[in-house]
């Protein structure tokens, strides 16, 4: 099921699915009357109905370009910042100066003073023409006093690192909840969150953690989990894992997945969309945006909360609903997105959607309809494995096609008849003939749907010249790469070598390859899998 339409849940007290074409509450104006709380001054007046009487006569503009204005901030404010180096304020502080962030800093604690090298402010109100985006680090317990704070000076979103809300499973933290929801809906402040990281935008600077990944990518993420995006950073970088945008957004109190998916379905750039998901409010709301995503660009989705147990752990986590297991892969199926089960599955789908072509989609009951795959540079024992693996996968290892064959006998003529799929490297030592070249035969064939290039640098390693002779064959692989229409996995093992000469070098030679824009996997076996994914 696709749809093409503009829709987008927001919570309230029960999900609803809201077009984007449609009016709602707007910004608020300022205020003059304040009074104190543990942050700092609050704008408070303490009339509750008079953000709503403002805001309805406002028309607030598509969530998608108010998400998109969320990321292009030209201020923003963390309250609760502290020069304390072990408090999560003085973190978003550190993190926006480190990470080049160009627009104005504001640090609010209500002792003033300064805040790595920064003036710290004692209240929002204290800010010269106000903040873009605020990010609370303060208790809950003054939330709502710095919702109406964020109301009255002008702010559009705010984000909320501050948690311990429906989360924890207490009635009275839900109910602080639901006063949330309902005083940021009547003041028009958009909320991410509560109980998460925030925003993470390489091209401007933005981000929570100094450790980031700094080089923009064409991967936009949305995740429940403000760690897995670290994860993703950490395991996934050195292979060319890189976010145009990302965003972690805990609780979807307001601003939810189907929002961001709507966003990232559209912007202009993110190549590849991913998501880690724990819980949905809106089920078919969800569906019509993931479809929508799923059919405008590659869209990947990882489902946190599958079992019972995971689901207790998803509910504690981010108090989301995790649902059925087996409703939530038809949903996933229907829409066209790509479902994957972990972290390592995740990265690399991630990876070969951004720099794979795509595969012919298959049939696997239809075994003249599976794709056909061909892989050089195993060894004996390699090429058995592989082969199984890729039958029991649903894709076909058909033997060495008749045109390469052919062209295998008039380069290597003791090779002939020898040679078959996948292409055992040793059998072309010493012949002349290279495994670069049988590639890019295989590349040329009409018979072959996708190819494995496996560099084979343990073998290599035993040899004399064996550094050389990686480096000629990832140079080789590259010009394949450069060339082929068809999807090409790339396999350079991990930097987890006892020598540290061999770990650095083959850094080095995974970095080239990241460089050249090529899909590269750690083992054949994810490479393999990873590609009997993409074909469905």
């Amino acid at each position: 099921m696709r749809s093409h339409g503009r829709m987008v849940c927001h919570s309230r007290k029960h999900m609803r699915c809201f077009s984007l074409t449609g009016t709602s509450s707007g910004a608020f104006t300022p205020r003059t009357q304040a009074s104190t709380s543990r942050y700092g001054s609050l704008f408070m007046d303490g009339q509750s109905g008079y953000a709503q009487r403002v805001t309805k006569n406002r028309e607030r503009p598509p969530v998608a370009l108010e998400i998109d204005a969320i990321f292009h901030p030209h201020s923003i404010a963390v309250v609760g910042a502290s020069a304390n180096p072990d408090t999560p304020g003085y973190d978003y502080v550190r993190s926006l100066q480190e990470f080049g962030y160009k627009g104005r800093i504001y640090p609010v604690n209500p002792k003033g003073g300064e805040i790595l090298g920064l003036p710290a402010f004692a209240s929002l109100r204290d800010i010269s023409g106000g903040a873009d985006y605020v990010i609370s680090c303060i208790p809950n317990a003054y939330i709502l006093d710095l919702v109406r704070d964020c109301a009255a000076a002008g702010v559009k979103a705010l984000q909320l690192f501050t948690g311990r809300f429906s989360e924890t499973g207490r009635a009275d933290d839900a109910a602080l909840e639901d006063g949330l929801r309902e005083t940021a809906a009547d003041a028009g402040v958009r909320l991410i969150g509560p109980n998460c990281m925030g925003l993470l935008y390489p091209e401007l600077g933005i981000s929570f953690r100094t450790d980031m990944s700094r080089k923009p990518g064409p991967i936009g993420f949305l995740s429940q989990s403000g760690n897995l995006l670290f994860e993703l950073t950490h395991f996934g970088e050195s292979r060319g894992l890189r976010f145009s945008k990302a965003i972690s957004y805990g609780n979807a109190l307001d601003l939810n997945e189907c929002a961001f998916l709507e966003y990232f379905a559209d912007d202009a750039e993110t190549r590849v969309v991913g998501a880690y998901i724990e819980g949905v409010r809106d089920g078919r709301a969800f569906i019509q945006a993931l479809g929508r995503a799923a059919s405008k660009k590659p869209t990947v989705v990882l489902k946190g909360g599958r079992t019972d147990a995971g689901g207790r752990t998803a509910v504690s986590h981010t108090a989301a609903l995790a649902g059925s297991a087996a409703v939530w892969d038809a949903a996933v199926r229907q829409s066209g997105a790509i479902r994957v089960e972990t972290v390592e599955e995740l990265i690399d789908t991630l990876i070969a959607s951004a720099y794979m072509k795509r595969p012919v989609e298959s049939n696997p009951a239809d075994r003249s309809s599976r794709p056909r795959l061909a892989m050089v540079g195993a060894g004996g024992g390699r090429s058995v494995l592989t082969a199984d693996l890729c039958e029991e996968l649903g894709l076909l290892v058909p033997p060495l096609p008749n045109d390469v064959e052919a062209k295998v006998a008039e380069k290597a003529p003791d090779l002939a008849g020898w040679v078959t799929n996948p292409v055992d490297q040793s059998i072309l030592a010493g012949s002349g003939l290279g495994g670069g070249q049988v590639l890019e035969w295989l590349d040329e064939s009409p018979d072959i749907d996708m190819l494995v290039g496996n560099i084979g640098e343990p073998w290599a390693f035993g040899r004399p010249n064996g550094e050389a002779i990686v480096r000629r064959v990832t140079e080789r692989f590259i010009e394949v790469a450069a060339k082929t229409k068809k999807p090409f996995a790339v396999v350079l093992g991990p930097s987890d070598y006892g020598h540290e000469d061999r770990w650095r070098f083959i850094s080095e030679a995974r970095e080239r390859l990241v460089e050249a824009g090529v899909a590269v996997f750690p083992s054949v076996e994810r490479a393999v899998r990873t590609l009997a994914r993409l074909a469905g």
